[in-house]
């Protein structure tokens, strides 16, 4: 029988690769083979070895639970470590109670060259007036904005009524109501300021008016919106008339509920005795243009006077004279 021989050549110019040997990264290799697993005689003779050379030995595994500490060591570590601090801080300051030390929390900034004296409860204490000074003379009620301060019908009332004259000794009430609200009926002594211009020139361009120890009342139908506006308006005039913190009128108020609601629990302090809404039907009229007055004007009008030509398109044409012979 006749047998089939290859008869080719090979390639022996390139070396076949060793299974047994791991190639470097620089090699022309792109193939990375794995290196031989040790047999079992060969870990037999190296834990032979080990036990004859105790000094030398090999680097066993560990887990992480060893090397930190456990989860209740951890979280009692932080508690222990605050008591500490606080037992320190109160002997510190008992302390400092014995030698009549201050310490640095009763310290004050200076603000524009201004450094008054106040007092560690007065500064964490949120009933201060705007200069900072003393408290506020009047009881505080909690209101619908957190940077005014309200006092309630029954406090205004008894105001009215000759209280609090050991404190107080100049107030007035400001109406931000319309002016067919306020004919309708308002508080007894009370002015009818319904705009910015109104607030500016009566209380900071007028000098007869006693400053820093008047106090300022505010409120319109529901003390929701026009008389906190007001009030915010007159603190920025004043702020930026004066070096800070010094004010004219330190002390402001807002009444909580509005004309409304006093008008409700004491119309004998009302003149006339009546309350007049702003949506009243027979004066809507007098509303909208009230309301036209402080609406700002409209993106696309601000456009067309952007854009307006400086000369009309309509050319003036000048007549000539006829001319004189």
């Amino acid at each position: 029988m006749e047998t089939k021989c290859f008869t080719g050549l090979l390639n022996l110019s390139t070396p076949r690769p060793d299974k047994n040997i791991i190639k470097s990264s620089d090699s022309s290799y792109g193939v990375r083979i794995r290196p031989k697993q040790s047999t079992r005689r060969e870990q037999m003779r190296e834990h032979e070895e080990n036990a004859s050379h105790p000094g030398i030995q090999k680097k066993s595994r560990m887990k992480l639970s060893d090397l930190f500490d456990s989860v209740e060591h951890i979280n009692e570590q932080p508690r222990q470590q605050s008591e500490k601090a606080k037992v320190k801080q109160l002997a510190k300051q008992a302390n400092d109670k014995k030698q009549g030390k201050k310490g640095s929390e009763n310290k004050r900034p200076f603000v524009n060259g201004i450094s008054p004296q106040f007092h560690t409860a007065e500064i964490e204490d949120d009933h201060l007036i705007g200069d900072f000074s003393k408290t506020y003379l009047l009881p505080l009620e909690k209101g619908k904005h957190q940077d005014l301060k309200y006092i309630s019908c029954i406090t205004l009332a008894r105001l009215l009524r000759g209280g609090y004259q050991d404190v107080v000794q100049q107030y007035h009430i400001v109406d931000c109501r319309y002016p067919y609200e306020y004919d309708g009926g308002h508080i007894k002594g009370a002015y009818n300021l319904y705009k910015e211009e109104h607030i500016s020139d009566t209380f900071l361009k007028n000098d007869t008016h006693p400053k820093s120890t008047t106090l300022l009342i505010f409120h319109c139908e529901f003390s929701s919106e026009r008389a906190p506006k007001l009030c915010r308006l007159l603190r920025n005039l004043d702020r930026n008339a004066n070096r800070y913190p010094h004010l004219h009128y330190p002390e402001l108020y807002i009444l909580k509920g509005g004309y409304k609601e006093f008008y409700g629990k004491f119309k004998g302090l009302c003149e006339p005795q009546g309350y007049v809404n702003m949506l009243h039907k027979s004066f809507s009229d007098q509303l909208k243009q009230y309301h036209r007055k402080n609406k700002p004007c409209h993106v696309s009008t601000v456009r067309k006077e952007l854009f307006k030509p400086l000369y009309s398109n309509k050319c003036t044409v000048l007549k000539k004279h006829p001319a004189k012979d």
